[in-house]
Formats: structure tokens, C-alpha cells, sequence
């Protein structure tokens, strides 16, 4: 459904839009005719600006000049065409390219943009506007190369001032978005002197300097006032610390900010856009529409603008279910937003998992949920990316902004790949470790707290650890505890993010444990207080963060050293598991696979050797033994709804058919869009004299229209019959005979009821 537009041709661009103004360009443009304008703009004197910088387009002054005046008047299909002259006029002038590589950088078309300040640097290879504006598209993309590009403006005081201190900024808004307060501080500290040195705006840095106070806990911090001061229009002062509210998850506070922005700033479009992408996270729909409107109509091109607006239209195709249907009091209301083609097959079970972790979460933690729940599934992948992050293309299966609850509907990946019953439980948690702390809980606590929950209570229990994740133990990559969130905001290698996830449900886990679970309660809401991770660590358990990291690593080395001493070995033996199950060697196989449970039992991803060990285990006869190797699977949290679904079917012929149902149930929180599965699980069901539960499966199993409706219609005919319901089993054995009126055993229930209501009537 969203289009990519990343990349697009300015020459396509509409002759002017109300644009907002230039970024500060920090002295990359010397001119003084354009600096003239430019510190109007920077004084918030728009009028005067935009009567300066007209005037400008009429003087006999250099095209690169022209350019800039047509950008700041919005002009950008003119700005584009005058900065491609200028470029062909002086093609040895850097600075020419420099500046439409940051016109280019800022209508979104980062590639192009990189593409032309490799060109100023192969004509320049020092030029420090080149450098910075690389930084600055690589910073924006999460690419650790932007320190290439950053060392020599951080390092080298001969370069430009203005790009010096800019590079400053960047440095420090990274700092900031790790929480690294005393890095951020020291390179604010050095982009100021800078700045005051060359007479520079300081806006940026007020903003940042505000931001940085912000997350001190300093919410009214001195360097608004100065920054209004300075310029009563500069939206920056409120949007820029506003972005630190959203990424420490504080939603409903980063609204009020982007508002605040766009209340003195009218054009800033992308505080408007973040300002609409945040309220969607409050569920403020009408209110979010408006805003990514006005941020479209200042910039037309924004993808996360254009994918939200399109997000936006699709909710025709969704549901609203309601839990309970008519408000009662004392319940906590349950919204569900789900597509209509899978709304009465998902329903039922989210709405009895969502009751079923709300009780659990508020007994764990001591924490009454305040406001009603909303639960968004989302059938395209796409979809779900654009309504958590404006784009799509990120890989989360999940994401909570408070009270919202976002993530990917079960039909939205492969089955094998997604457990969406155990997403939503972690989703769940969130909730609670989010609203508990008034959203002040760390990013590595509040994922650790939910992984954890996945493990402990979640639908289907387990500690489950990826082998990237086992490969990072290894090689000893686990971060100190104090620093555990830079994992999740600044990744600086593949796997990071995952890693940093098991690690914090390790942490969580350990202190479960070691200190018990009133301890880990005790660390949420020290959070909820305002600390930091070291000084809750301190207060909490009584012990220093780089103790803590001790104590934690010996219990990393007790719970999985032996796993890891014997990691190659495992690697190995995975690797010839392949060739034997190629050349369906069995007996070597068996070997094999005994083997590898014995190093890591764990394992249960998809090419578990407990899966290898049950086909080997059935190819050489000895069933119970391919029994026994898929319920250890089972046991240890295994999901494969193939692997699963044949275990049921042997449980049930074996006569364990309360196992059975159990192992479907398991697989209805991977697949609950098989239609065969629910049919299967509601004849269990029935068998086992729980009318009320097949029922319900019969139902879904309908909903998923099959194409034997006489026989679904049949199956829910049973289910009332046994609940004791004769008119609405009535009801469905004549719908079935409606589509097939030779449907024998419709025929024979409906002839026993007729029979029984006669003879009822008689006596």
C-alpha cells in the first residue's frame, strides 16, 4: 500500500510551495548580500526576510546565489535548476555542490545528496561543509561510517568554524539520544565557543541545550527563553527537545512540545508530521489527520508524511471490537483495531490473552491500569512500519506508544517466523512498565521486563535465545549495565538491537532471581522516581553498576557456559545435520542431533535438532521416540506449527488427546488462520466434553469461510447440541442441509432433535 519516495526528481517538483525555512548553514554561503537575508530569518523577521531575499533575485549576483535566495522562498524546482547551472558554470567549486547536496538532503533524497558530496569531495577532499553534510545524512541512516566524515571537523581546528561547530551539535545530539549526558554537555560546550567566536545563530544549540535539560528531569529550561528571545518564531526550541520525549517513549509529552512548535512556527512541517505520527500514537485520529495534512501541505515529499496519510485512508478496511460491547462498570475497557477479513478470527483470543496479561501484570507489579486498552493489528507488514516509525522497512514484529498497542497481525509474516500471542504478551508488559513510570523507564528495562514476561508467563513459556545472541555471549559483547540502552538507540553492529533485547531479559531474569521479584518491581518504579540505570541499581539493590556487571557475568557464565565452551562443536555438528538430513542418513542423524540437545537443550529455532530428531527418529520406526523428541521441543517454548501439528496428531492417536489440544493451542498463537486447525481443535474439544471452547473454534473455523460450509455449520450444530442449545443446534444443521441437503449426518442430529423435542412435547 505505501509507496516508496525516497528518491524523486526535483524537475518534478511543483513550481512553489509555503516551504519552511533553510536550515542555519553555519557560514557554507559567505555572500553578504544573502547573509543579510539570512540573519533576518534567523531574528524570526520573516516579512523583512522574504523581502530581502526576493530583492536578491533580482541582483546581479552568482547563480549559487540566486539558488539560495529561490530556496528559502520555497522555489525549489527554481533553486534545483539555478544550483545545476552553477554547478556547470564552475564545476571545480565545491562549495556550489556542497549546498545543492543540502538542498537535495533536505527534500528527502538522501542517495542524491550523497552522490553530489562525493562530488565536492573528489574536487575538494577536504572540504568541511562536504564532511558535514555526509555526516549528517549518515548520522540520520544509523551508519557508524559518519564518524569518517566527522573526525577531521572534531580534530582539525583548521577547518571552517561554522562546520566545526556543527559537527558539535551533531555530536552532541547523538550523545543525548544515548543518554550520555556528559558527552553531550562537553560538545555543546564546544560548539558554543565556537559559535560565539563567528557569530553564529545559537539556536540549535539552545534547542539542544533545552533537550539536555529535559532529560535532568529540567522541563522548563532556561534556554527557551533565550532562544525566543533570540527568535520568537523558532519552532526548533520546542520540536528538537520534543524529539527526546518520543525517544524515551514520554508520547503524550513530546505532543504537547511538537504543538507548541508548530503554534509559533506555522510552517514547520516536520513538527507537524511528528506531531500527527505522535497523536496517531494517543489514538487522536481526527486531530493527527489534520496535522499530517498541514505538514503535506508544506512539504508534499516527506515519505513518512505521504505512507501516514496513506495508513491513514486504509482504516476503512478495519474493524473497531470493543471488549465488553456495552461499557460496564468497574471493567476496563479492550479496543481492538483489526482488518475485516481476519477481525472474527483473531478477536476471541486477543481479547482472552489481552484479560488474561492484565491480570497477570497488575498482580506482578502492583500497577491498575488507568485508561482503555487499544490493540492495532496489522495484516501488511508495510503498514504496521509506517504506523509505529512513518516508513516502512523496519523489522520490530511489535510496538507500545502508552495505552496503544501496534504490531503485526498473524497473517503478516510466515508462520514459522512469528508467534504473534507471545508479541502481544510483550506488548503488553510494555503497557504496564511504560504507564507505571509515567514512560521514565529506560528503553533496556522496559524490553528486558517484556522478554522476560515472554519467558516466564507469557502464552507459551521458554527462555528462547537466538544463536547471534549466543555468538555475542562469546565474544563477550554484552554491555555494562549503565550503558545497556545505547545497544537499542545506536546499535554499532548487525544483531546489536536482538542481542541487546536477550541481554536485558538475561538482566531482568537474574535479578528475579538473585534478588527476588519485589526487587525487580523496586527498579521499575525507582525509574518512575527519575533515576538513572546505575544510580537504581545502587539504590535498589545495594550494590555498584560495575558490581552488578560481575555478579551478572558469573551468572551468564553459570546459566550458559557450558553452552558456550562447546559453541563450535555445536556449529560444527549443525553443519553436518545438514548433509546427513540431504542425504537422509537417520542413524547419523539421531547421533548428531542427541549431540547438539545435549550442548544447547535449548534451541528450539526453526532448524531445532529436535525437529531432525523426530523425522530421523520416525524414518527408523521408533515412534514413541519421535514422540518423545517433539514434546521436549514443545516443552522448551518450540513453535513450528508444521512440527506441532503432526505431535498433536500423535498425541491424539496415542489417547492423550488433552496434550493434543494443548500442542494446537500452541500453534493457534503462531497460525490462527488455518482453517483445519480450528476444525481439528474442536473436535478435541468436544471429545473431551468442553463444548463451550470447540464451540468457539467451530466459529473461527467458519469465519475463515471454508469451503465444506455444511460441515462447519454441522460442527457448530454439535457444540449447541451439547451445551444443551437444541434451537440454535437446530439452526445450523438447516443451514448446513441448505448448502448440501444430502448431508447425512445433519440429517441424522436433526432427526434425533426433532425426535427429542417430541417427545418433550408428549410428556
Amino acid at each position: 500500500m505505501n509507496v516508496r519516495l525516497a528518491h524523486f526528481s526535483l524537475a518534478l517538483i511543483a513550481v512553489a510551495f509555503a516551504a519552511q525555512a533553510r536550515d542555519i548553514h553555519y557560514g557554507a554561503v559567505q555572500h553578504p548580500d544573502l547573509l543579510d537575508c539570512d540573519q533576518l530569518q534567523w531574528r524570526g523577521q520573516n516579512d523583512e526576510a522574504d523581502a530581502c531575499y526576493r530583492l536578491l533575485l533580482g541582483k546581479d549576483v552568482p547563480p549559487a546565489i540566486h539558488a539560495e535566495a529561490a530556496w528559502a522562498l520555497g522555489d525549489l524546482q527554481l533553486a534545483n535548476r539555478l544550483f545545476r547551472d552553477a554547478a556547470a558554470l564552475q564545476p571545480d567549486d565545491a562549495s556550489i555542490r556542497v549546498r545543492w547536496g543540502d538542498l537535495f538532503s533536505e527534500t528527502h533524497q538522501d542517495g542524491e545528496a550523497m552522490t553530489i558530496y562525493r562530488e565536492a569531495l573528489d574536487a575538494d577532499s577536504g572540504n568541511a561543509f562536504a564532511l558535514l553534510g555526509s555526516a549528517r545524512v549518515l548520522v540520520g541512516g544509523f551508519d557508524d561510517e559518519a564518524n569518517t566524515y566527522l573526525e577531521p571537523l572534531l580534530t582539525d581546528a583548521s577547518k571552517d568554524a561554522g562546520a566545526r561547530a556543527a559537527a558539535w551539535l551533531i555530536v552532541a545530539r547523538v550523545s543525548l539520544e544515548s543518554s550520555n549526558m556528559a558527552q553531550a554537555a562537553n560538545a555543546l560546550d564546544e560548539a558554543e565557543a565556537i559559535l560565539e567566536s563567528g557569530d553564529w545563530p545559537p539556536l540549535e544549540l539552545y534547542a539542544l541545550r533545552a533537550a539536555a535539560d529535559l532529560l535532568n528531569n529540567i522541563p522548563e529550561s532556561r534556554y527557551t527563553a533565550m532562544s525566543l528571545e533570540y527568535n520568537p518564531g523558532y519552532g526548533g526550541i520546542y520540536a528538537i527537545p520534543a524529539h527526546f520525549y518520543v525517544i524515551t517513549r514520554r508520547y503524550r509529552s513530546a505532543i504537547d512540545m511538537y504543538q507548541r512548535a508548530v503554534d509559533i512556527e506555522p510552517g514547520l512541517a516536520t513538527a507537524h508530521e511528528e506531531l500527527g505520527i505522535n497523536l496517531l500514537r494517543d489514538n487522536q485520529m481526527a486531530r493527527a489527520r489534520k496535522h499530517l495534512e498541514a505538514a503535506y501541505d508544506v512539504d508534499p515529499f516527506s515519505p513518512a508524511t505521504v505512507n501516514t496519510l496513506r495508513l491513514l485512508d486504509s482504516f476503512t478496511d478495519f474493524e473497531l471490537i470493543n471488549d465488553p460491547d456495552i461499557p460496564e462498570i468497574g471493567v476496563l475497557p479492550v479496543t481492538l483495531r483489526l482488518h475485516r477479513d481476519e477481525a472474527a478470527v483473531i478477536a476471541p483470543y486477543a481479547i482472552k490473552m489481552t484479560r488474561e496479561s492484565i491480570a497477570e501484570f497488575s498482580r506482578r507489579y502492583g500497577f491498575e491500569l488507568k485508561e482503555p486498552v487499544i490493540i492495532e493489528m496489522y495484516p501488511d507488514h508495510e503498514d504496521f512500519a509506517v504506523r509505529t516509525a512513518g516508513m516502512p522497512g523496519i523489522g520490530i514484529l511489535g510496538a507500545t506508544f502508552g495505552y496503544v498497542v501496534a504490531m503485526d497481525s498473524p497473517s503478516s509474516r510466515p508462520p514459522a517466523e512469528f508467534q504473534w500471542g507471545t508479541t502481544l504478551w510483550h506488548e503488553m508488559a510494555h503497557v504496564f512498565t511504560l504507564e507505571a513510570t509515567n514512560h521514565l523507564v529506560p528503553r533496556w528495562f522496559s524490553e528486558g521486563v517484556s522478554v522476560f514476561e515472554e519467558w516466564r508467563s507469557g502464552p507459551n513459556p521458554g527462555v528462547r535465545i537466538p544463536m547471534s545472541v549466543y555468538n555475542a555471549m562469546k565474544e563477550d559483547l554484552f554491555l555494562p549495565i549503565a550503558e545497556l540502552d545505547e545497544g537499542f538507540v545506536r546499535p554499532t553492529y548487525d544483531e546489536q538491537v536482538i542481542v541487546s533485547y536477550m541481554q536485558a531479559g538475561l538482566v531482568c531474569m537474574y535479578i528475579d532471581e538473585a534478588y527476588g521479584t519485589r526487587k525487580l518491581k523496586d527498579v521499575l518504579y525507582a525509574f518512575k522516581e527519575g533515576m538513572l540505570t546505575g544510580d537504581a541499581i545502587s539504590e535498589v539493590l545495594g550494590i555498584s553498576p560495575s558490581d552488578f556487571d560481575d555478579d551478572f557475568a558469573d551468572f551468564v557464565d553459570r546459566e550458559h557456559g557450558s553452552v558456550l565452551v562447546n559453541l563450535e562443536e555445536w556449529h560444527r555438528t549443525q553443519q553436518s545435520i545438514g548433509q546427513r538430513l540431504l542425504e537422509e542418513d537417520w542413524e547419523s542423524i539421531v547421533g548428531l542431533a542427541g549431540h547438539m540437545i545435549d550442548i544447547l537443550p535449548q534451541y528450539i529455532e526453526p532448524d531445532s535438532p529436535y525437529i531432525a530428531m523426530a523425522k530421523a527418529k520416525e524414518e527408523l520406526g521408533f515412534h514413541s521416540d519421535a514422540i518423545q523428541a517433539l514434546e521436549q521441543y514443545w516443552h522448551n517454548g518450540g513453535y513450528d506449527p508444521a512440527a506441532l501439528t503432526r505431535l498433536s496428531g500423535w498425541l491424539s492417536d496415542a489417547d492423550r488427546a488433552r496434550d493434543a489440544i494443548e500442542v494446537l493451542q500452541v500453534v493457534n498463537l503462531v497460525d490462527p488462520l488455518d482453517q483445519e486447525l480450528h476444525g481439528n481443535l474442536g473436535d478435541l474439544l468436544l471429545a473431551e466434553q468442553r463444548p463451550d471452547e470447540a464451540l468457539l473454534e467451530y466459529q473461527v473455523a467458519l469465519a475463515l469461510n471454508p469451503h465444506d460450509k455444511a460441515t462447519a455449520h454441522y460442527r457448530i450444530a454439535r457444540a449447541h447440541n451439547a451445551l444443551g442449545d437444541r434451537e440454535a443446534s437446530q439452526g445450523q444443521l438447516l443451514l448446513a442441509l441448505d448448502v448440501a441437503p444430502n448431508f447425512r449426518p445433519a440429517q441424522r442430529l436433526l432427526l434425533e432433535l426433532m425426535r427429542a423435542d417430541s417427545g418433550n412435547e408428549h410428556n
